[in-house]
């Protein structure tokens, strides 16, 4: 049985003494719990348009994660003392007429209607009054994403709260598999004049870095710079065990990690440090063109240059110390 349907039959079991157990235990909105207070406190003819946010938001978002109970009648917030979550009662006038608004809303809440969604009405301490709390079941989709009609997106559980499912898990949830995205970003070292004797030194490291979802394979970096000669270029690998170097007679190197490097979402790589050595008495642009990618990766192009006039006033300026090479080099992604 799940978290939630083994809170929600616990609800339906032990009525009241269950929700006191829930807000006594600290249970209050847990991943699978959510509580809810009416605006109006379900007294109106028809449900109250926050409530049916609410309920449009709660079905989407546990059917997309794990499942999970919302339970109306209960106000939830955050002690700014201690930081803990305070639950307090506060009842639905009519638990049992504010369960039949909800049920009627149901199918109209989210694309695909969830079929298995449940509604129990539980009734409070006093016999003679019509107040109570209802407690809703929404168990885990089997058959795909689930849209809120009120908010027009995909919601997800995360912690306490309700989120809006990002594009790349979306896709996989409608089963494409989620694509790895990586980019391209530079780490600036000193240009100086005092690296090589007559020349403007800059050096600079290139790293990938993992902005999807999924773990990126083997990534890479290929860079072309033809304006320049292949003897101004110098490239250096840190760790020769997981990046190999690749040189040719033409102006392109690639730095491409070993078959066991994985970039996990959020990770980086440095891949390589380059030295560019331009003579000081014929300074000129500097264009590289760079290509960033991994196992199941879309490519992307980069683009990393200093116009002439840049790289002139860098060596005027060297000659009075080093600064960061990103002063002269612009990155930036190719159009």
């Amino acid at each position: 049985m799940s978290r939630a349907k083994d809170i929600f039959e616990k609800l339906r079991r032990q009525g009241l003494a269950a929700l006191d157990d829930l807000i006594i235990d600290r249970e209050p909105e847990s991943l699978f719990l959510d509580f809810k207070r009416s605006p109006d406190d379900g007294s109106s003819r028809v449900l109250a348009e926050e409530d049916s946010k609410n309920l449009c938001k709660a079905i989407s978002g546990f059917a997309n994660s794990a499942g999970g109970v919302v339970v109306w009648g209960v106000d939830c917030r955050r002690d700014p003392a201690s930081g803990n979550e305070i639950a307090s009662k506060m009842p639905v006038a009519d638990a049992y007429g504010f369960c039949t608004k909800l049920q009627g809303s149901i199918s109209r809440s989210s694309i695909p209607p969830h079929p298995g969604v449940e509604v129990i009405a539980i009734q409070d301490d006093d016999p003679t009054s019509s107040r109570g709390y209802v407690a809703v079941l929404v168990p885990q989709s089997t058959f795909g994403p689930v849209r809120s009609m009120k908010s027009n997106q995909y919601h997800l559980r995360v912690g306490a709260d309700f989120s809006v499912v990002p594009h790349e898990l979306l896709a996989g949830m409608f089963g494409r598999a989620p694509q790895p995205q990586v980019d391209l970003n530079m780490i600036s070292h000193p240009a100086r004049l005092d690296g090589n004797l007559g020349h403007f030194t800059i050096a600079f490291g290139l790293l990938a870095v993992n902005f999807g979802m999924v773990i990126v394979e083997r990534p890479y970096v290929s860079v072309r710079f033809g304006d320049l000669h292949p003897e101004m270029v110098k490239v250096q690998i840190r760790d020769s065990q997981s990046i190999s170097l690749r040189q040719s007679q033409l102006p392109v190197f690639s730095a491409i990690a070993a078959p066991h490097l994985a970039l996990p979402p959020g990770g980086v790589e440095h891949l390589c440090d380059v030295v560019v050595n331009v003579p000081v008495g014929q300074p000129r642009a500097i264009n590289f063109e760079c290509m960033i990618g991994g196992v199941g990766a879309m490519p992307r192009r980069f683009g990393l240059h200093a116009s002439l006039d840049a790289v002139a006033a860098g060596i005027e300026r060297a000659s009075r110390g080093g600064f960061p090479s990103s002063d002269v080099l612009t990155l930036a992604p190719d159009a």
